[in-house]
């Protein structure tokens, strides 16, 4: 369904396509950056949380809504080790939020550069994300929307879209065609590689002090148990 309609957006965006092309070396970039911030995952509570994101709404805030949409495909790479159909899921969903969001930066496209029209594009990309993963999650688990929101929409999984978000801000800004515009916009990539051990780090933490908590709870118990034993003796 998301695939079906990201099609749709791209035939009707076709004539606009037409008009402004994109240079092939930016939109190759881009794929290929893509590609490569998809490797680093994060295991969430449901599915996993991959840099991708970053290049993705960049290549929104910067390509046409069919390029955009092709870099959405990127998501492949290293898809297939969770299986076919969570492989599909993930690129359905990328291309979707690709393609909506960058048909509605087209009537933004004059005035694109201003930081405001692009916070509003990132916005709409957050927003279909969150809905587009949330139906797929549903779909997938079976479990209440309500409960796989509470479940994977998390303080920490909100920050994470934030840094998503910037990131992508000022990747779509340093590509201008230049080569130290390329090299910049790698540089942020690599920088933003840190918050996956953040967020991976965040997570080992939070196992840890669980199963300390429970150490602590076992323990109380068994010492009112042992007090209780020597009372009785």
């Amino acid at each position: 369904m998301l695939a079906a309609a990201a099609v749709a957006l791209n035939l009707v965006a076709l004539p606009y396509d037409r008009t402004h092309p994109d240079l092939v070396i930016i939109v190759i970039y881009l794929w290929l950056a893509g590609a490569l911030m998809n490797i680093p995952q994060v295991r969430m509570e449901h599915g996993v949380l991959s840099l991708n994101g970053v290049v993705s709404w960049a290549a929104v805030l910067t390509l046409n809504p069919l390029n955009a949409t092709l870099v959405g495909t990127a998501t492949v790479v290293m898809g297939w080790r969770r299986g076919l159909w969570r492989m599909y899921a993930n690129v359905a969903v990328s291309c979707a939020t690709n393609c909506v969001g960058a048909f509605v930066a087209i009537p933004l496209n004059p005035v694109l550069a201003s930081p405001v029209s692009r916070l509003v594009v990132i916005l709409t990309l957050i927003v279909c994300n969150l809905a587009f993963t949330s139906a797929g999650l549903w779909a997938g688990t079976g479990e209440p929307v309500t409960e796989v929101v509470r479940k994977t929409f998390t303080r920490p999984f909100f920050a994470a879209f934030g840094y998503l978000a910037l990131a992508a801000l000022l990747i779509s800004y340093l590509l201008d065609g230049s080569v130290l515009g390329y090299v910049l916009a790698s540089i942020v990539c690599v920088l933003a590689l840190a918050l996956t051990d953040t967020i991976a780090g965040r997570r080992v933490r939070t196992g840890l002090e669980l199963e300390l908590s429970d150490a602590d709870r076992h323990l109380v118990h068994s010492r009112a148990v042992e007090g209780v034993v020597h009372n009785l003796r």
